[in-house]
């Protein structure tokens, strides 16, 4: 048996240069290690296109040579018509491969899916188990009804089997198949994250956001319908050992010469002994050039802060820190079911300006909530600038499948734009209860344009900060301004149509490989 898990081309994030846009997918390394550990006569090959620039033909030709059984791809709601395109590719070379679904998209819409699309099951949420369990059966071991955590169709017929218990011990799973993988080839001209690597201790999280599909994705699934009306998950933490994630830590550095980590966890500081083990025993290795931003949750640093475990983190090569502020009225974040409140964040990043300079502090904020006003959006600058985030990063809330915000928005009828395509958190797809999503597209810009005009004395440092990680994500910043620019005054020579300005980076751009 030949089992190929893929990652298919994309279009590419405008506001981040290529080398940037593709970071290491955990879960295809994820999955093969399970199979190679539990089955290994299956040969397993992962094709990880964006960071190879392998176009599709290309990939079709990859896909005559390997004549693969089964061919994967697992993709959030955005991409998920590449992987559709990836699955028609594999039928019509050869119409006897499976084709398997996973991730977030397919997921939380097996019925869609499996109708529609050319996919012949469907993994759903935490795969690596089931996904072993379901080559077993399609190489005759098993009943394919006993299998948990699966989607696939008999007689025009959707089923989908019970949902499998979560993995409670994540230090049982094999360390990722990072030699499946081209670990050269991420991120090697990046600004942002230059020679980095994503890696995750924990799973899942501990609040409910209506907007983020993460903690329902790793959450305890009680009923998973959602297609019907049925939707209800419990959040769930669990993390991986101090000891084995410093595992990883060590192989990610020794073996494949990583610098930069990027902790893929929804949230890196939920657990504070975690964090302060972790740390001390990080500090002792030494790694001096090792350094790694994360997310993390303002409350948590505050604590964190108190515990003399910020400290700690900062001193272990934390340089990024990532918040998700989201908005600055303690009645929004009731609405978007967020646990927070403004002064929390507020103190949060001063804490970090004042006592951890070197630390560059990001924050996201959502744009286009139901009860938005022009007001209320535009304040979101003013509170930005007041409390020091360096970096501010404004996303139209977009519900996607496996949200509550989704399951509301399509009983309500609020959604204006149903093409995933388009759910790219960079425009709007739907509209709030007083202005339209014309209004929050052109107030998202108003307000990313004052934020940037009111920083550029700081900028200007930042260009020459004696910190080399700032001083790149600056030049970062000014290369994005710069070449859009220069595209403008180009395309007004050529008089080329298009979206120009700030609104160029409202869309996802084709690379030129996509289609080689």
């Amino acid at each position: 048996m030949k089992v190929l898990l893929v990652r298919p081309p994309r279009y590419l994030w405008p506001v981040v240069n290529e080398s940037d846009n593709y970071m290491l997918p955990l879960g295809l390394p994820c999955l093969a290690a399970v199979i190679r550990e539990r089955m290994p006569d299956v040969e397993i090959k992962i094709i990880d296109c964006p960071p190879l620039k392998i176009g599709w033909k290309t990939l079709a030709n990859m896909f005559r040579e390997e004549k693969a059984d089964i061919v994967g791809a697992g993709e959030e709601a955005l991409y998920h018509h590449e992987a559709v395109k990836l699955f028609e590719l594999a039928k019509e070379i050869n119409p006897g491969t499976l084709t398997v679904g996973g991730g977030h998209f397919f997921s939380w819409t097996p019925e869609q899916s499996l109708i529609n699309y050319p996919i012949d099951y469907i993994v759903r949420f935490e795969g690596e188990y089931t996904f072993l369990e379901l080559l077993k059966v399609i190489r005759g071991e098993g009943d394919i009804t006993k299998v948990k955590g699966i989607a696939y169709k008999r007689n025009g017929v959707v089923i989908c089997t019970p949902t499998r218990p979560l993995i409670e011990d994540l230090d049982e799973l094999p360390i990722a198949a990072y030699d499946l993988m081209p670990m050269g080839s991420y991120s090697p001209f990046g600004y942002f994250w230059p020679q980095g690597a994503t890696i995750e201790h924990s799973r899942g999280c501990i609040d409910r956001c209506n907007f983020c599909s993460l903690w329902t994705f790793w959450g305890k699934h009680i009923k998973t319908d959602a297609e019907k009306g049925e939707f209800e998950v419990l959040p769930r933490y669990r993390s991986k050992s101090v000891e084995r994630t410093l595992e990883e830590v060590d192989i990610l550095y020794k073996k494949y010469n990583r610098r930069l980590l990027l902790w893929n966890d929804p949230t890196f500081n939920i657990d504070p002994k975690w964090s302060d083990e972790f740390c001390e025993k990080l500090i002792r290795r030494n790694y001096k050039d090792l350094y790694w931003w994360a997310f993390l949750r303002s409350d948590f640093v505050v604590r964190d802060e108190r515990l003399g475990i910020l400290e700690k983190m900062v001193k272990a090569g934390m340089i990024n820190a990532f918040i998700g502020v989201e908005r600055v009225e303690d009645l929004d974040y009731k609405e978007i079911d967020k646990h927070y409140t403004k002064d929390i964040c507020r103190e949060a990043f001063n804490i970090l300006k004042r006592k951890y300079p070197n630390v560059h502090r990001q924050g996201t904020f959502l744009t286009g909530i139901r009860s938005e006003n022009k007001n209320s959006l535009l304040s979101m600058v003013n509170y930005a600038l007041d409390v020091g985030v360096e970096f501010m990063i404004f996303h139209p809330i977009t519900p996607v499948p496996g949200t509550t915000l989704y399951q509301e928005a399509v009983q309500k009828g609020w959604l204006e734009d149903k093409d995933f395509a388009h759910y790219n958190w960079l425009q709007p797809v739907m509209a709030a209860e007083n202005i339209s999503l014309e209004e929050i597209m052109n107030l998202t810009k108003k307000a990313s344009l004052q934020f940037i005009l009111s920083r550029w004395q700081t900028a200007l440092r930042g260009l020459f900060s004696p910190l080399r990680y700032r001083r790149r994500l600056y030049w970062w910043f000014l290369s994005i301004f710069i070449t859009g620019l220069l595209q403008d005054i180009k395309d007004t020579i050529l008089r080329k149509k298009g979206p120009k300005g700030a609104s160029r980076f409202l869309c996802l751009k084709k690379p030129e490989w996509y289609d080689s």
